[in-house]
């Protein structure tokens, strides 16, 4: 029998548009773990709830000593709900000022302890412009269900900006707040709760957010002031990054090989003697402030690491005459000083940079990278990894003040201090000073022993990196610092017990015959090089120009607000301008290297017209003069390109005259 013909169409379920399928829709969508967490909540434990005066809803939990707290008005708790949405507006606005004028009522970022039945945390979202996003504690989920299930909230939960962490994992809590983390480096306002429950829940994220904000802070901070600086080593370094070989020969070159990764911690005094007696059975990777204590100790390292752009750095090198069986590598942006020093006495390896790239546009680039390091010691690491070293062990990275001082005895910056020193000013004053220079940032933190212990703000921002680097890391990580700030996601270990477990056998020395075949200075391609810089500088006059016609245009236009046909013609040259700029792009990206700020301007222009809420006209001359100011900082980018182009040219010019 054919049981097509026989075939029954049923008809089709459509699910009721009620409040909770709405928001689970959004949810499902946008947070699906979220969603699947609610989910699973039984009814049964949803939280009871009372009619309120002005017919809206309210419900009351236990408070910190088990009274009952009602978590909005019995009377009015969307008029509640404004008022507090509002007031954490206000204190913005108000605490940006006081920070900085540069910056006043710029937060993308607004940290709400408690959702609630989510009155203040949708008041609040309404009152939000452009990106700015709303991060929310709370992890009674029977409370976000019986929220979600009685109101409707999909508009908000659709936007994906609302950001509500359930639980304490400091991993799970940076995985969501990492694709927002441009908009944290703006700032982030904490404001006040409606009502005091679970308050220690509330405390612990509140602190995650904090230094997940202060961790992007500070990298937002330290691209703005070194952008340019960053920009010069790089150029200046093009001849070495051009003239010498790739990393990409130690790919897995020793893997299953012990690496020892030494710092400048405290601590590192304690592991000397044992790192001597092991030396040949580890990979020795060395920070650059440690290279020269390293060698005072007959201790010569494989490797040694440099990634600071200050010429200060070069100190911890001068007096070495040869480092033939050290390799140096470096990211493009260590202070030339550094890499010219180094080039003629051993070999330098410089890793892959997008600038260089740029600036080197039409010739083929082999060079390798590796992930881009907050310090030498990250940096290290992340070439641990590469050479496939396992385990890869640290010494001397205490991230914290160990014995009350910042470095190791013996450390290069004490001989950059020596001419400070004197009867009045010694070492452990030098010391002391480093760590009071930021005692507003000092912290209390665990050490190896669970003993309370001080690091600052910059270290425990390392800590972080390190913590999270660990956590994805395949290898065995070891911390043999024995001192220092307890660190997640490695074993703790002395390095005594580490040798005998994990350093048995010596390393083969013939992985190391690589060294003879880079060692090589090559300027072959030099004369190429000096023709395509010539060819960027070009590029850039011609970016300057367009953007001086554009300044003068934009300003005509601010004449003519009130007149709008004539402004309409000139926005005709206008669009072509902008078109010119866009089939320049790679120009425009190598000016933009050097203007950090312009985007910066920009995004605050933008953000303050937003919360102005302005419109017509003028709105208009709001954003004409934000082009204004905008455009000039391009224009200056451009000067200050042409003027590093030019120094790279003199750069090669010098070593085609030396050949």
């Amino acid at each position: 029998m054919d049981t097509a013909q026989f075939s029954v169409k049923l008809p089709r379920i459509t699910e009721p548009q009620t409040p909770f399928v709405s928001n689970m829709r959004a949810l499902w969508e946008k947070w699906p773990m979220l969603a699947q967490e609610i989910d699973l909540v039984d009814e049964r434990d949803l939280i009871e709830c009372q009619q309120t005066r002005s017919d809206n809803l309210t419900c009351r939990l236990p408070g910190p000593t088990g009274e009952p707290v009602w978590l909005h008005s019995r009377y009015d708790p969307r008029r509640e709900a404004q008022r507090w949405a509002q007031g954490a507006i206000e204190q913005a606005e108000k605490q940006q000022d006081e920070q900085d004028e540069e910056s006043s009522r710029i937060p993308m970022c607004y940290f709400a302890d408690g959702f609630g039945l989510g009155y203040h945390i949708e008041a609040l979202f309404k009152k939000l412009t452009g990106e700015a996003f709303i991060v929310v504690s709370e992890r009674n989920l029977p409370l976000v269900r019986t929220a979600l299930t009685r109101l409707d909230y999909s508009e908000m939960l659709e936007s994906g900006r609302v950001i509500i962490i359930t639980g304490t994992e400091r991993e799970e809590i940076f995985k969501k707040l990492q694709p927002r983390a441009t908009m944290m480096m703006m700032g982030v306002a904490f404001t006040h709760s409606l009502q005091r429950v679970d308050t220690e829940f509330h405390s612990e994220v509140h602190k995650f957010v904090a230094e997940y904000a202060s961790f992007m802070r500070s990298h937002l901070i330290s691209l703005l002031a070194n952008c340019l600086i960053t920009c010069k080593n790089i150029m200046y370094n093009l001849p070495t990054y051009v003239g010498t070989s790739s990393i990409g020969i130690l790919n897995n070159r020793f893997k299953g090989s012990p690496a020892v990764i030494v710092s400048a911690g405290p601590s590192l005094k304690r592991n000397l003697t044992m790192l001597k007696e092991i030396r040949d059975k580890v990979v020795v990777i060395a920070v650059q402030t440690t290279l020269k204590p390293l060698l005072a100790e007959g201790i010569v390292p494989d490797f040694v690491t440099s990634l600071d752009y200050h010429e200060v750095s070069k100190r911890f090198f001068e007096g070495i005459d040869d480092l033939r069986d050290v390799h140096l590598v470096a990211e493009p942006k260590a202070t030339w000083h550094v890499i010219d020093y180094c080039r003629p006495i051993g070999p330098v390896s410089l890793l892959h940079n997008e600038f260089a790239q740029l600036v080197l546009r039409g010739m083929n680039d082999e060079h390798e990278g590796l992930t881009a390091g907050a310090t030498v010691a990250h940096l290290s690491f992340y070439l641990a990894e590469y050479i496939g070293a396992d385990p890869i062990i640290f010494v001397g990275q205490d991230l914290s003040f160990t014995d009350n001082v910042y470095y190791s005895p013996g450390n290069a910056l004490h001989e950059v201090w020596k001419g400070e020193l004197n009867r009045f000013c010694t070492i452990e004053m030098k010391e002391w000073e480093r760590i009071v220079r930021n005692r507003n940032m000092l912290r209390e933190v665990e050490d190896i022993q669970e003993q309370k212990i001080y690091t600052d703000e910059q270290m425990f921002t390392y800590l972080q990196q390190f913590e999270k680097d660990f956590a994805r890391c395949p290898a065995h990580i070891i911390d043999a610092t024995e001192g220092g700030v307890r660190k997640q996601n490695c074993r703790t270990m002395s390095l005594k017990e580490t040798a005998a477990q994990y350093c048995v056998e010596p390393i083969d020395k013939s992985k190391f015959d690589y060294r003879k075949k880079i060692n090589k200075f090559k300027t072959g391609d030099f004369e190429l090089c000096r023709e395509i810089l010539q060819k960027r500088v070009e590029e850039a006059e011609e970016m300057k120009e367009i953007c001086l016609e554009t300044i003068e245009l934009v300003r005509e236009m601010l004449t003519l607000v009130d007149k709008q046909k004539e402004l309409n013609r000139k926005m005709v040259r206008l669009d072509e301008l902008r078109t010119k700029v866009k089939r320049r792009k790679e120009i425009y990206q190598l000016v933009m290297f050097v203007s950090q700020g312009a985007e910066m301007y920009r995004f605050r222009q933008d953000r303050t017209i937003e919360l102005d809420d302005l419109e017509g006209k003028e709105r208009q001359r709001r954003q004409l003069k934000r082009d204004v100011g905008y455009v000039t900082e391009i224009k200056n980018g451009c000067d200050r390109l042409l003027t590093l182009l030019k120094d790279g040219i003199e750069r090669f010019d010098k070593e085609i005259d030396n050949e």
